[in-house]
C-alpha cells in the first residue's frame, strides 16, 4: 500500500512538472532537458508531455453563416462596365420593313438587328449584284421615263434583274442551238442532259479519288496488321512463357488479339470494295452518257451557256432566299417576345459585304462572331444538300412562275416539324461557320427547305430565352424569400406550380393578352401532348414577364455567367427602388404590387425582427424585393428546364454535344480550345482558310485575314493567338503522324483540325489490344491468386479457432504441399474442389460441448459448498494450471503438515488480469506482450489481456488480405449428444479420408469424379468470395477543361518557348532496318520518314506511329542502337562482358533456379521445413541487400531500364526522343520531341515528332515486369502457405501438449488415489469422499492393504509414499512435457501472427526497390502513367 502511496505521490510532482513547464511562456532547450530529466525518460511521461503541448483543450464551435439571400441596397453591386467603345457593328444591312440594302444602320437605342445562317449552295449574290440590278433598274426607268422601277425594294430589284438575266441567257442560248432544229429546242431537257453530263464526270472523279484513298488506307493497315502480329508474337513469348505456368494457357486471348487485328483491315477492305462498286457503277453511267458527255465536248458554246444559266438561276434562287428571309424576320419580330424598336434589321453574308474591299472583309470576317453575339436572333435555313441537279428544279419552277402558275410545289420539304430535324442530318450541321453562328446566338429560329417554320413553343420567350439560364444564377440564391413556401424549415418545395396555385395571374386582371401569346394556339392545333404542356408553361411565363414588367423590372440585354447575378440584382433593386420611392412609380405598378402582396398573403411575418430596425421606406422597399424575386423564381419553374432541353436537342442535331456549358446556356464563349478545334475537324467550308477564320469568335480572339495565306498558315496564326490570349495549351493535344505542320517553328502545331478529333488512329486500337493480351492474363492469375488466397485465409481462420477438435491434419498438409507444388494452371480446374473439402472440415469439425457427468456435478456441488474451500495450504492453494476446455474438472484432496484432510476442489480464482492495463515488454518480436501464456488450451483458462498489435513499419505498405465476406459461412450445428457416452467414437471424415487424400496426392479430373459424395455436395461458399478483377483505373485524373498554363508561354517567329515535364523514355523501332534504307534514299535531310516505335517508360510502353525528318531519324536510330547495347541487350552477353558483372556475383539464385521457381516448382511433399523455399528465410530479409539477391533476369532487365530513365543529369538525355508535355497544366498531354542543348545551361531546344496517340492509360505492361509481378505473385502463394504451415504446426503441437496434461493429469489423480487409499488403511480413518473417488485402486493393491499388520506400518507407508513418489515424477514430466509443448505452440502462433501481418512487406522486399511501386500498382490493376520526370524544364520548341 505504501508503495502504491509513494507511486501516485510521484506521478502527482511529475504531473505538477509537467503543467508548470506547459503553462511557462519561455520554453528553451535546457528548460525542457532538465525537465525530462526530473521526471524520467520514460515513453510515458513524454507522449503525457506532448499531449498537453499539442492537444488543444479546447472545442471548436462552427457558427453557420448568415444566410443573404435578398439584395437590398447594401447588396447591390454597382461596380458597372468600363466606358469601353462598343464593337463594329456591320456597315450596311437589309431594312426588314422596306426591303432596301442601308449602310451604317442605326442599331441601339432605335434600331434591333438579326442574323441569317445558312448553306452556300452554288453562285449567291454579292453586294456588286445588288449595285448591278439598281443600275439596270435606272436604266429602265430613264428609259421608259416611267420611273416604276424606283418605287421599288432592293430585293424587288434584285428579284427582277434575275428574271431578266436568265430570260437574256436563255435567248443565247437558243441563238447557239443549231439552226434548223427550233422545233426540237428544249431548253429543259438541254439542261438535264447537261447537268447529268457534269454530274456523271464529277461522280466518277470522285469515285477514282475514292478507290485510290480506300486501296492506299488497305495497303498500311496490311502493313500495320504484319508489324501488330509481330509484337503480339512478341509480348506472347515473353510473357506466355510463365503465365503458362500460371494461367489456363490456352492461348485463347492471343487468338483474340490476332482476331481483331483482322476485324480492323477487313473493315477497311469492305469499305475498298464498297468504293471499287462505286467506281464501277459510276463507270457503267459515264458509258450511259458517254453520248451526252461527248455532245457537250464537242459544243463547247452551248455547255458554256447552259453552265452560265445555272449560274444565273442560282443566284435568282439566292435572290428569293433573301426575301424569305426578310419575310420571316419581319414575321418573328412582330410574333415574339423582343423589346420594340424603330428599325429592324437582316444581316446577310452574301451581300452586306464588300468582298471586293479585303480591308473590309478582313474586319468583317474578324467581327463576324461578335455580330452573331450582340444580334437578337439568329434565322436559321436547313436547307436540302447541294446537288447538281437542284437547277433542273430550279428553271421548271421559275418557267412556271413565268407562265403564271404560283404557288407550284416543285417538291415537299425536307423537314416537317422542330422535333424531326435530328434524323434529317441538315447539310447545314457540317459546314465550318455555323459553328460559329450557333454557337455564339442567343437565340436560333429554324425553317425548312421551302421556308416553312419550324417552331417550338419555347422560342416564344424571344429575347428572355437567352436570360432564363442567367436568372436560374440569380433566383438559386433567394433562400431567404418571405413568400416562399417551406416544406420544413430551411427546405424549400418546387415552385413549379406555384403561379397557378396562388391564382396569380388574376393580378393581371384587365390587362391585354400580349400579342406574343396569340401564336401558341397552333400548338393545341397539333393535338401533341407535350407540345400542349409546353405552351401552357410558356403562356404562365409570358403573364410573369407581363407583371415583371409591370413592376418596372427592366432585364438587362447582356450578361455572362459571371455578371448575371449583379446584374440582375441590380435591376431587381432599382424596379423596387422606385416602387417605393416618394413618387411611388407608376399608379398601374403600386396596384400590381398591391395585388400581388394581396394574392401571396404575406406581410413579412418571416425575419421580422431584421426589419424592425430599417425604416417603413426601407421595409417597402425589401417587400417590393421579396414580391419581384417570387415572380421571377416561378419564371425561373416554368421555363428553364424547357430551355435546357430545347438546347440540348439543338446541340444533337448541330453536333456540338460537347460544349456542356453552351447547353446549360450559360456560356458562349471561353471554351476549351481543344473542344472547339476538334467539333471543327468534322466541318468543311469552301475557302479552306475559311476553316481557321470561323473560329476567331467562339475562341475570342482576332487576326488580320489573308487568304492567300493558305490553310495550314491560316491555321498556324489562329493557334498562335489563342496561346498569346487565353495560355490554353490544349491546342497541342492533337495526333496524327501525317499531321505536322509545314509551317517553320511550328512543329506543336498541327496542319489540319482534324488532328484533334483523329479517329482514324489505328494506333490507339492496337495499344488497346496489345494491353488486352496481358491485361486477359494478368486477370486469370488474379481470380485464381484470390481463390487460392480466400481458401487458405479461410483455413487459417479455423486452425485459430481452438473450439474445434478432431481436425484432419494430414488432409491441411496435402492442401498445403498441392498449393506449394501446382502453378496455377492446375489450381484453376482443381480451385473448387479444393474448396469443398476445406468447407467439409468447417463444417463437421466442430467441438460438441458434452451435458455435466454425474462426477461433474457432485464436484460442482462440492465447489459450491463454503465448508468445503481449504483453511490451510494444500495443493489446492496453488497457482491452478489452465485447463482444457474439454477435460472434467480435477478433483484433488488437501494434504497438509497438519494431517491430511478430505477432499477438496480446486477453487479457481478469477483472472485478475481481466480489464487490467498491462506494460507491454520493451522487446519486439515474437515474444512481445507475452504475460501469460495460454498454453494453447482453451479460451477460458488464457490471459484475456489482448496481445497488441505489432508496430508495422512505416514505410512499408499496408498487408495484404482478401475481401473476406461480411458474414460469416454458417454450417449445420453439431448433432446433439445426450451424453457422453453417445459422442461418435471416432471423426466423421474418417470413412472418406483415403479417397480425400489420394485426390490431394495427384488431383486430376478423374480423382476429382471421384470424390466421396459428403465433399460433393458441400457448398463451396469460398468460391463466392473470390475477388474479381477491378477495370483498370488510372493513377491520375485530369480536367479536360483544366488546360490554361500558369507559366508564361512565348511565342515569336522562330518558335514556341514555355516550362515543359520531360520524361526520359527507350524508343524502340519496329523495323529499324526498313527505316536505315528509307534513311539512304531519302534526297535531302527535311525529306519526311515515317515508321512504327514503342515508348517505354520502364514500367508500360505503347506503340505509336511517327512520322519526322530524315536528319533527326538518323540520329534517333544511333542513339537506340547504344541503349539497346547497354539497357536491353546486356543480358545476352558474356558473364565477364556484363556491366553488370560484380552485382551479379552476389546472386544466390541461378537461372535454372529461377526459371523452376516461375514455373511454380516447390518443394517435396511432406518436408514442412522447405515449404517457403526463399520465404523460409524471409523473416530475416530485412538485413539483407535485397536489390541483387534472388532477382530474375526480367527483374534486373526492368532495373536497368528505370536506372537509365531515371538519369538526374538533363543534359545527358540531350540527343534522344523524350516525352513532354506542358508544366502545372493537368490537362496536358504527353507528346514525343526531340530534345537538344540549347546556347545556355538551363535552355534546352525541342523539335516536336508527329505521331500517333500516346496514351499510357490504355499501356501495355513490360514484359519484364509481369513476369517480375508474376515471380511477386508466386512468392505470396507460397508465403502464404508457409503461413498456414506455421498455424498446422502451432495447431499440431497443441493436440500433443494436451494429450501430455491430460496424461499428467491422470497420473496425478491415480498418485493421490494411491496415497489416499494406503494411508487412509493404516489410519482407519477412511472417507467417504476419498472412498468414492478410489475406483482405480487396484486388487493387488486391496489384497496388500488387507494383510499388513501393525509391524509393517513403516514399510507400508514408505511403499506407498515410493509409489506416489514414483508417480508424482511420471506427472511432473508428464506437465513438464506439456509447459514446453504449450510454450512452443504460442510462440509458433505468434510467429504465424507476425507473418501473416506483414505479408505483403516481407514478400515485396524480395522485388528490386525500383520495381515494387509498379509491381502494387500491378497488383491493384493501376495504369501506369509517366511519374519519373523532369519538371519546369524551359525548352524552345522549333
Amino acid at each position: 500500500m505504501a508503495l502504491s502511496l509513494d507511486g501516485a505521490k510521484m506521478q502527482s510532482i511529475a504531473m505538477t512538472k509537467i503543467l508548470d513547464l506547459a503553462k511557462s511562456v519561455d520554453l528553451t532547450p535546457e528548460a525542457i532537458a532538465k525537465t525530462f530529466k526530473d521526471i524520467g525518460e520514460s515513453p510515458e511521461k513524454l507522449r503525457a508531455i506532448l499531449n498537453l503541448w499539442f492537444v488543444p483543450r479546447f472545442k471548436p464551435t462552427f457558427v453557420r453563416d448568415p444566410d443573404e439571400g435578398v439584395a437590398g441596397l447594401r447588396d447591390v453591386e454597382f461596380l458597372g462596365a468600363a466606358d469601353i467603345p462598343p464593337t463594329q457593328l456591320p456597315y450596311r444591312m437589309f431594312d426588314i420593313d422596306t426591303g432596301d440594302l442601308v449602310e451604317f444602320p442605326s442599331i441601339g437605342i432605335r434600331g434591333q438587328y438579326c442574323m441569317l445562317s445558312h448553306r452556300w449552295k452554288g453562285v449567291e449574290l454579292k453586294l456588286g449584284d445588288i449595285k448591278r440590278a439598281r443600275i439596270k433598274a435606272m436604266g429602265r426607268a430613264t428609259a421608259n421615263s416611267m420611273g416604276g422601277d424606283s418605287q421599288k425594294s432592293d430585293v424587288q430589284l434584285l428579284l427582277d434583274q434575275c428574271k431578266l438575266d436568265i430570260e437574256e441567257q436563255e435567248k443565247v442560248i437558243q441563238a447557239l442551238f443549231p439552226s434548223g432544229n427550233d422545233a426540237l429546242f428544249d431548253l429543259g431537257l438541254l439542261l438535264d442532259r447537261r447537268l447529268r453530263a457534269r454530274a456523271i464526270e464529277d461522280k466518277l472523279g470522285r469515285a477514282n479519288n475514292t478507290e485510290d484513298e480506300a486501296k492506299t488506307r488497305l495497303r498500311f493497315a496490311e502493313m500495320e496488321r504484319k508489324i501488330f502480329s509481330q509484337l503480339v508474337n512478341e509480348v506472347h513469348e515473353s510473357v506466355s512463357d510463365k503465365m503458362e505456368g500460371l494461367t489456363r494457357g490456352n492461348g485463347k486471348g492471343h487468338a483474340n488479339t490476332t482476331d481483331a487485328a483482322n476485324t480492323v483491315v477487313d473493315e477497311i477492305r469492305q469499305e475498298t470494295m464498297k468504293a471499287k462498286e462505286a467506281l464501277i457503277q459510276a463507270q457503267a453511267d459515264y458509258n450511259a452518257a458517254y453520248d451526252d458527255i461527248r455532245y457537250f465536248r464537242e459544243h463547247a458554246q452551248i455547255r458554256d451557256g447552259l453552265d452560265e444559266l445555272v449560274s444565273r438561276l442560282q443566284r435568282w434562287k439566292s435572290a428569293i432566299k433573301l426575301d424569305r428571309s426578310i419575310q420571316e424576320a419581319a414575321r418573328i419580330f412582330k410574333t415574339k417576345l423582343f423589346l420594340p424598336r424603330e428599325k429592324r434589321y437582316l444581316w446577310t453574308d452574301t451581300c452586306c459585304i464588300d468582298k471586293t474591299n479585303f480591308g473590309e472583309l478582313s474586319e468583317s470576317l474578324s467581327l463576324m462572331g461578335d455580330w452573331y453575339a450582340l444580334a437578337d436572333f439568329t434565322l436559321v435555313q436547313l436547307d436540302t444538300p447541294y446537288s447538281e441537279t437542284d437547277a433542273g428544279l430550279d428553271w421548271r419552277r421559275f418557267d412556271s412562275e413565268r407562265a403564271g402558275k404560283t404557288n407550284l410545289e416543285v417538291c415537299p420539304p425536307n423537314i416537317s416539324s422542330f422535333h424531326n430535324i435530328d434524323g434529317s442530318n441538315p447539310e447545314w450541321s457540317t459546314r465550318a461557320w455555323t459553328l460559329q453562328e450557333l454557337v455564339m446566338s442567343k437565340t436560333t429560329f429554324y425553317l425548312n427547305s421551302t421556308w416553312g417554320p419550324l417552331s417550338r413553343p419555347v422560342e416564344s420567350l424571344g429575347y428572355l430565352y437567352y436570360l432564363i439560364p442567367f436568372i436560374k444564377l440569380y433566383t438559386a440564391g433567394d433562400t431567404r424569400n418571405v413568400f416562399r413556401v417551406e416544406s420544413a424549415p430551411g427546405v424549400s418545395v418546387d415552385m413549379r406550380g406555384f403561379w397557378k396555385q396562388k391564382g396569380l395571374c388574376e393580378v393581371l386582371a384587365g390587362h391585354a393578352v400580349p400579342h406574343e401569346l396569340q401564336g401558341l394556339h397552333i400548338y393545341a392545333e397539333k393535338g401533341d401532348s407535350m407540345l400542349l404542356q409546353e405552351a401552357e408553361a410558356i403562356y404562365e411565363a409570358h403573364q410573369m414577364i407581363t407583371l415583371l414588367e409591370g413592376l418596372g423590372l427592366r432585364f438587362p440585354t447582356e450578361m455572362s455567367m459571371e455578371s448575371a447575378t449583379s446584374e440582375v440584382a441590380r435591376a431587381v433593386y432599382l424596379a423596387a427602388a422606385e416602387l417605393s420611392g416618394p413618387d411611388g412609380g407608376k399608379a398601374g405598378s403600386q396596384k400590381l404590387l398591391a395585388a400581388l402582396k394581396e394574392k401571396l398573403g404575406s406581410s413579412l411575418p418571416k425575419y421580422s425582427t431584421e426589419l424592425e430596425r430599417l425604416s417603413p421606406g426601407e421595409q417597402q422597399e425589401e417587400e417590393a424585393q421579396h414580391a419581384i424575386n417570387i415572380v421571377l423564381q416561378c419564371l425561373v419553374a416554368e421555363t428553364h428546364d424547357l430551355v435546357l432541353a430545347d438546347r440540348a436537342r439543338i446541340a444533337k442535331f448541330g453536333q456540338i454535344q460537347q460544349l456542356e456549358t453552351w447547353q446549360k446556356g450559360i456560356s458562349r464563349a471561353g471554351f476549351s480550345a481543344q473542344d472547339v478545334l476538334e467539333l471543327s475537324g468534322k466541318r468543311w467550308a469552301t475557302v479552306a482558310t475559311d476553316r481557321a477564320y470561323a473560329l476567331m469568335g467562339v475562341l475570342g480572339v482576332r487576326f488580320p485575314t489573308f487568304p492567300a495565306e493558305g490553310y495550314a498558315k491560316a491555321l498556324a496564326r489562329l493557334l498562335d493567338e489563342v496561346v498569346i490570349t487565353h495560355n490554353d495549351v490544349s491546342v497541342f493535344n492533337w495526333t496524327g503522324m501525317e499531321m505536322g505542320s509545314p509551317i517553320r517553328g511550328r512543329s506543336m502545331y498541327p496542319c489540319s483540325h482534324t488532328a484533334f478529333g483523329n479517329q482514324e488512329d489505328r494506333g490507339r486500337r492496337y495499344n488497346l489490344l496489345l494491353s488486352a493480351q496481358v491485361q486477359d492474363r494478368v486477370d486469370d492469375v488474379m481470380a485464381t491468386y484470390h481463390g487460392v488466397i480466400t481458401m487458405l485465409r479461410n483455413t487459417i481462420d479455423f486452425l485459430k479457432d481452438k473450439e474445434r477438435d478432431n481436425l484432419p491434419f494430414a488432409w491441411i498438409e496435402r492442401i498445403i504441399n498441392l498449393v506449394q507444388r501446382s502453378t496455377f494452371q492446375i489450381l484453376q480446374p482443381e480451385l473448387d474442389s479444393v474448396g469443398k473439402i476445406v468447407c467439409f472440415i468447417m463444417k463437421h469439425c466442430r467441438k460438441a460441448t458434452p451435458p455435466p457427468s454425474p462426477v461433474q456435478e457432485k464436484t460442482s456441488a462440492v465447489a459450491a459448498s463454503p465448508a468445503s474451500a481449504p483453511k490451510s495450504f494444500s495443493l489446492s492453494s496453488l497457482p491452478s494450471l489452465p485447463k482444457t476446455p474439454t477435460l472434467p474438472t480435477i478433483s484433488t484432496p488437501s494434504l497438509s503438515l497438519s494431517g491430511l484432510k478430505g477432499p477438496t476442489i480446486a477453487k479457481q480464482e478469477p483472472d485478475s488480469t481481466v480489464g487490467s492495463s498491462k506494460k507491454s515488454s520493451r522487446f519486439g518480436g515474437l515474444g512481445k506482450g507475452i504475460k501469460t501464456p495460454t498454453f494453447g488450451m482453451g479460451k477460458k483458462a488464457a490471459d484475456t489481456t489482448p496481445l497488441p498489435e505489432a508496430t508495422p513499419n512505416d514505410n512499408a505498405p499496408p498487408p495484404e488480405s482478401p475481401a473476406l465476406p461480411e458474414t460469416p459461412i454458417e454450417f449445420d450445428p453439431p448433432p446433439p449428444y445426450v451424453s457422453a457416452g453417445n459422442m461418435p467414437a471416432k471423426p466423421s471424415w474418417e470413412d472418406i479420408n483415403d479417397d480425400v487424400l489420394e485426390y490431394l496426392t495427384v488431383p486430376d479430373e478423374a480423382k476429382r469424379q471421384k470424390l466421396p459424395s459428403e465433399v460433393q455436395s458441400i457448398n463451396n461458399n469460398l468460391s463466392s468470395q473470390q475477388s474479381s478483377a477491378q477495370p483498370k483505373t488510372s493513377a491520375v485524373t485530369t480536367s479536360e477543361h483544366h488546360t490554361i498554363s500558369p507559366n508564361p508561354i512565348i511565342v515569336n517567329n522562330s518558335g514556341i518557348e514555355g516550362l515543359f515535364d520531360i520524361q526520359r523514355v527507350i524508343i524502340t523501332m519496329i523495323d529499324p532496318e526498313k527505316l536505315r534504307r528509307q534513311i539512304i534514299k531519302a534526297a535531302s535531310p527535311r525529306d519526311k520518314i515515317s515508321g512504327w516505335c514503342s515508348i517505354s517508360t520502364g514500367f508500360a510502353r505503347v506503340i505509336s506511329s511517327f512520322a519526322c525528318e530524315r536528319r533527326i531519324l538518323e540520329r534517333e536510330l544511333d542513339v537506340i542502337q547504344a541503349v539497346e547495347a547497354k539497357v536491353l541487350r546486356e543480358q545476352e552477353k558474356d558473364e565477364s562482358e556484363k556491366r553488370s558483372a560484380k552485382l551479379l556475383k552476389t546472386l544466390s539464385v541461378t537461372k535454372a533456379t529461377v526459371e523452376k521457381a516461375a514455373q511454380g516448382g516447390v518443394s517435396q511433399l511432406g518436408k514442412a521445413t522447405e515449404t517457403g523455399g526463399e520465404d523460409s528465410t524471409a523473416v530475416d530479409e530485412s538485413t539483407k541487400d535485397t536489390k541483387n539477391s534472388g532477382n530474375t533476369e526480367e527483374e534486373l532487365l526492368v532495373s536497368r531500364m528505370i536506372d537509365f530513365i531515371q538519369e538526374p543529369q538533363l543534359q545527358l538525355v540531350a540527343g534522344e526522343w523524350v516525352l513532354a508535355r506542358f508544366s502545372g497544366t493537368p490537362g496536358a498531354n504527353w507528346f514525343l520531341c526531340h530534345l537538344e542543348l540549347g546556347p545556355a545551361p538551363n535552355l534546352f531546344y525541342g523539335h516536336r515528332i508527329a505521331t500517333g496517340a500516346i496514351d499510357f492509360g490504355n499501356s501495355t505492361p513490360e514484359p519484364g515486369l509481369v513476369n517480375a509481378w508474376q515471380e511477386y505473385m508466386n512468392r505470396k502463394k507460397r508465403k502464404m502457405c508457409y503461413i498456414l504451415n506455421k498455424y498446422l504446426s502451432s495447431r499440431m503441437t497443441a493436440k500433443e501438449s494436451e494429450e501430455r496434461f491430460k496424461a499428467g493429469s491422470n497420473l496425478t489423480k491415480q498418485g493421490m488415489d494411491i496415497a489416499l487409499k494406503g494411508v487412509g488403511g493404516l489410519t482407519g480413518l477412511g472417507l467417504a469422499g476419498a472412498n468414492s473417488s478410489t475406483e482405480n485402486v487396484t486388487e493387488t493393491e486391496q489384497r496388500a492393504e488387507d494383510s499388513d499388520d501393525d509391524s509393517g506400518d513403516e514399510d507400508g507407508i514408505s511403499s506407498i509414499f515410493d509409489k506416489v513418489l514414483d508417480q508424482g515424477k511420471l506427472a511432473a514430466r508428464a506437465f513438464g512435457e506439456y509447459t514446453v509443448l504449450a510454450v512452443v505452440e504460442k510462440l509458433m502462433e505468434l510467429h504465424a501472427d507476425q507473418l501473416d501481418k506483414r505479408l505483403s512487406t516481407t514478400v515485396l522486399k524480395r522485388t528490386p526497390r525500383s520495381l515494387r511501386t509498379a509491381v502494387e500498382n500491378m497488383n491493384d490493376n493501376k495504369s501506369f502513367l509517366p511519374a519519373m520526370f523532369h519538371s519546369s524544364t524551359r525548352i524552345h520548341m522549333f
